[in-house]
């Protein structure tokens, strides 16, 4: 796949042009969409053009050093704004414009233009997490439990798909905090890592979580480890490995990058994370339907939201099915 946006800034900086310019990404998609370069400061970013009656808070990012958040008239538009997001690294680049993608991706299929703005206000609040964050900010001993069990997933469906690679790094949604991690036209697949003494009990984050509706066939990867101090497989090792599979595809593995920071993983911490390691118990498959133990949106009353809940796994074959039958659904736009 093509960068399109990293071209479209190496295009404008060799313009020369002076002060802030933007050019219309596309005019496929339903919304103006900027591709921006500042030339007073070398920074490059992307904007949403909006109606001036939709009112933008721009409280949250007023303390920002390295992102920088702008709102300014859209001189195409005499009744529209822009809210632009501008970055001045340039040995981010390439990554942010992968994230800068993924925005595009998800604006483009907003309902209407306030669910696009809120999106990307939104989307710019995680970004201010991620590089605004210290040292100090690595991710906790359940988070980092809980990439690894994805990574294991994603690590099987580049090596299926190794001629679509940058397509199964795109179906990676859990980094994002989409509501399942991995997701399909015609199917999902949420992945759950333990290390308990009750391997079985998962932890459920959400009605929508295990709520197969709209998401075509629902899979649940429960991913049973054993955390091994400086033995075992660790992230900075699965993370190498998962990039060796990818290293004859750029854009691929721009993108895993590109994902990952998106995780909260950065790797200049490698350190940091190199003395966990995990050993695989046992990975187990479950097809989420019917009665499958759960509680989804049509279960709550009026008013309820937002649950968490524990499910103990069921014991019978009711439900359990084959790595090769997931694998084999797991189907994608360019196969």
């Amino acid at each position: 796949m093509n960068n399109y946006i990293y071209k479209s800034w190496t295009r404008l900086e060799s313009e020369n042009h002076t002060g802030l310019v933007k050019r219309l990404i596309s005019r496929n998609i339903p919304y103006q969409i900027y591709c921006i370069y500042d030339y007073s400061n070398k920074s490059f970013g992307i904007g949403v053009s909006y109606p001036k009656n939709i009112k933008i808070n721009l409280t949250p990012f007023s303390s920002l050093s390295r992102l920088k958040i702008e709102v300014f008239e859209d001189t195409s538009f005499k009744n529209n704004l822009i809210l632009s997001v501008l970055l001045s690294e340039s040995d981010k680049k390439d990554l942010f414009s992968y994230l800068c993608i993924n925005m595009i991706e998800a604006i483009a299929a907003a309902k209407d233009i306030f669910t696009a703005t809120q999106l990307f206000g939104n989307t710019l609040l995680r970004w201010k997490k991620l590089f605004e964050s210290t040292l100090t900010d690595i991710l906790s001993k359940e988070e980092q439990r809980g990439l690894y069990g994805e990574l294991v997933f994603l690590r099987k469906l580049v090596k299926l798909h190794p001629l679509s690679q940058y397509a199964a790094i795109q179906t990676y949604i859990g980094c994002s905090h989409a509501p399942r991690d991995f997701q399909g036209n015609s199917w999902a697949v949420e992945v759950k890592t333990t290390s308990t003494n009750n391997p079985q009990l998962l932890t459920i984050n959400g009605e929508r979580q295990l709520d197969d509706s709209l998401t075509g066939i629902l899979f649940l990867c429960h991913c049973s480890v054993e955390v091994i101090r400086n033995l075992g497989e660790t992230l900075p090792d699965i993370i190498t490995d998962i990039k060796h599979i990818l290293k004859s595809d750029f854009a691929a593995l721009s993108l895993f990058n590109a994902k990952l920071f998106e995780a909260g993983y950065k790797e200049e911490f490698n350190h940091q994370y190199a003395n966990i390691g995990y050993k695989n118990r046992f990975i187990r498959y479950y097809h989420v339907h019917e009665n499958f133990p759960r509680i989804i949106e049509t279960d709550l009353r009026e008013g309820v939201g937002n649950v968490k809940y524990e499910i103990s796994l069921p014991q019978s074959d009711l439900y359990r099915v084959t790595e090769s039958l997931v694998l084999d659904k797991c189907t994608l736009d360019n196969d």
